[in-house]
């Protein structure tokens, strides 16, 4: 499971801490002894020593990831160009509300998410997996995906339909061609070659900026493959390629939108999965998907945009 860390974590910071208190309790007791100057009393293993000289570190360590900032690695090319594989993220925790580090049942709510953010949450269908992707559709809102042009279309939730009907500014840049090739296989490989070097076998992706209500960013898209809209996920009531986002629930999207499995294919997020917002990248290796790393990028690490 996904907590299995924080549990281990948890077991050791415990364990170190009743170390901790025993070193404590021992160290009064030979004081005693030696002022009374009575029997010495027999010092603690050193194994115990050591154990309770990590407990400090322990327990700020458990504090700050369960209730600030946790590192989650990036596995696969979903969310480029923003974010790479083999990126090493800082999640924000506290953004989404305090949850308990174990069942994330809410402790505390401090926000929601916003349209635009870079969330990292528990996969609905499976909840040992984590995802990170775009928020697009916050609930109520109703969301078309055009799979021909690759365009949004975000109608907000509002209580007054005669006043709140109108969509919300998207804007699309042009397309033109990325530093970015994608090579065939499964899972695809994406490489980082600029303009006019030679690069491996593939395609070389197309970007442009999405302007969502505000909030910009880059996505790709392949120029040879197709979206098909018969594999979205067909939500009941609604015709395909359009969703509701239900109450206490978001729809989200990777910005890499040809090799993305998000909320089009298998529906919304509650928001009891929400784990995080993306907030830095704190280190980035050089690697492809199921591959070992051959490399840092150093240029890499910084806020997200």
């Amino acid at each position: 499971m996904v907590n299995i860390f924080a549990l281990i974590l948890t077991v050791a910071a415990v364990l170190s801490g009743l170390c901790w208190g025993w070193r404590r309790q021992k160290r009064s007791s030979l004081l005693s002894h030696a002022l009374l100057a009575t029997q010495p009393v027999k010092p603690l293993p050193a194994w115990v020593d050591t154990f309770a000289s990590l407990f400090p570190l322990l327990a700020v360590v458990l504090l700050v990831r369960s209730f600030g900032w946790e590192p989650f690695r990036i596995p696969s090319g979903s969310m480029m160009p923003t974010l790479l594989t083999g990126d090493l993220v800082l999640a924000d925790k506290y953004s989404y509300g305090l949850k308990n580090p174990f069942n994330q049942k809410l402790l505390f709510a401090t926000g929601h998410p916003q349209r635009g953010d870079i969330a990292i949450f528990t996969f609905p269908q499976d909840k040992s997996q984590l995802y990170i992707k775009r928020v697009i559709g916050l609930p109520g809102d109703r969301i078309q995906f055009d799979p021909v042009n690759q365009q949004l279309t975000v109608i907000p939730a509002c209580q007054d339909t005669e006043r709140c009907a109108a969509s919300l500014p998207i804007n699309y840049s042009a397309l033109v061609p990325s530093n970015y090739v994608e090579s065939a296989g499964a899972p695809p490989q994406f490489y980082s070659v600029p303009l006019g070097e030679a690069s491996p076998a593939g395609t070389r992706l197309l970007m442009r900026t999405e302007n969502l209500a505000g909030v910009a960013h880059r996505i790709l898209q392949n120029p040879h493959t197709r979206i098909n809209s018969r594999q979205f996920f067909l939500q009941p009531g609604q015709p395909p390629a359009e969703w509701v986002v239900p109450a206490q629930s978001y729809f989200m999207m990777g910005d890499n939108r040809n090799n993305s499995y998000d909320s089009r294919y298998w529906g919304f997020v509650p928001e009891r999965n929400l784990v995080g917002k993306a907030v830095a990248v704190w280190l980035s290796v050089e690697k492809q998907e199921d591959q070992w790393p051959t490399g840092i990028r150093l240029n890499r690490i910084g806020l997200i945009h």
